[in-house]
């Protein structure tokens, strides 16, 4: 074994002086944490709060009610709600209602067909004057006349009438009264051609009947009945 000139440390030896050296100063800075900054508390359990913690609220924005029903709208319309189109069953299922309770003569249930501003327009007038209301024009009739006699009768066929929509009623106008300034958009017109205007010599209807209808919410009502009819 050759010994090391004197002054000069053992290189074995020299490794261990540096770690020793971190160590100690490690521990010494550990034990000066805890003297000077005390020991770490943390609440138990039982001196937790009795109530029961609640989530963070959290902020949104209010529901905003959606736009009303239109039967149309414009492109430059940012939300819109759209009503969608009655089908015409639901049309002529209002026009076979309507004879049905007119041949019963039940003006009550003959109300329920008719919008509250409903009017019967005597078309051989041309139009002039002031139009009667319709469930009104109907009880005169029921008190004058026997619409019973009807009962059995082809009072109309359904593969003959004439059915426009509000477009086509603009194109080619049925009568004076029906102006395009009161047409909504979804109105319906339908020409019932008549196949028994009379019972013997009692005339009961024209020869053809106009039914102009308004949508009512789900369903279709009568808001023009036109006819050349006079009591007499």
């Amino acid at each position: 074994m050759h010994a090391w000139p004197a002054g000069v440390p053992d290189a074995s030896q020299a490794p261990l002086a540096l770690p020793s050296l971190l160590i100690a100063v490690l521990i010494a800075s550990s034990l000066l944490g805890c003297e000077f900054g005390g020991t770490a508390s943390f609440p138990t359990a039982s001196e937790l709060p009795d109530e029961r913690r609640r989530p963070d609220g959290v902020a949104i924005d209010p529901t905003s009610a959606p736009p009303q029903p239109a039967n149309q709208a414009d492109a430059s319309d940012s939300v819109v709600t759209l009503r969608t189109p009655l089908g015409v069953g639901l049309a002529l299922d209002i026009v076979a209602e309507f004879f049905k309770r007119i041949i019963a003569e039940d003006s009550e249930a003959l109300s329920e067909l008719l919008t509250r501003d409903a009017l019967a327009i005597h078309t051989g007038s041309g139009g002039s004057g002031q139009p009667p209301s319709a469930g009104l024009w109907w009880e005169q009739r029921f008190r004058r006349l026997e619409y019973g006699k009807l009962a059995g009768e082809p009072v109309y066929r359904e593969s003959e009438l004439q059915i426009f929509r509000a477009e086509d009623v603009l194109a080619t106008p049925q009568h004076p009264a029906i102006q395009p300034e009161t047409l909504d958009d979804q109105d319906i017109v339908i020409r019932v051609p008549i196949m028994t205007a009379r019972i013997a010599a009692d005339r009961l209807l024209g020869d053809e009947l106009v039914v102009w209808l308004r949508r009512d919410g789900p369903r279709f009502k009568i808001y023009r009945l036109l006819e050349d009819f006079q009591l007499q």
